[in-house]
């Protein structure tokens, strides 16, 4: 039986896709957790898609500029999952905001 976070991957083209933090591993979580936060917000089409909401947090598919992602963001961990070029260009905006 699929989950709902395997619903959401699948759906919006993600099921296949990796994370970000390999691309980061200088940093820590929570840095890329605010990076990411400070920059996906510059976005103006930014929009939140789907959505699974717990009382620690939750995970999430947001949009912009045609691209899907996929956020877990709850009080333990943060992690975004994206398209190799999705993930490559949010990298390179953090690497230079740090």
């Amino acid at each position: 039986m699929e989950s709902k976070i395997d619903q959401m991957l699948l759906t919006y083209g993600l099921s296949q896709e990796q994370s970000i933090l390999p691309l980061l591993d200088d940093f820590e979580q929570q840095e890329i957790r605010e990076y990411c936060w400070k920059i996906l917000r510059l976005y103006p089409d930014l929009k939140k898609e789907d959505w699974i909401i717990g009382i620690e947090g939750g995970d999430f598919i947001y949009s912009f500029e045609g691209n899907y992602i996929f956020i877990t963001d709850d009080i333990w961990n943060f992690d975004l999952i994206a398209k190799e070029p999705v993930l490559a260009l949010l990298a390179e905006k953090i690497k230079v905001l740090h």
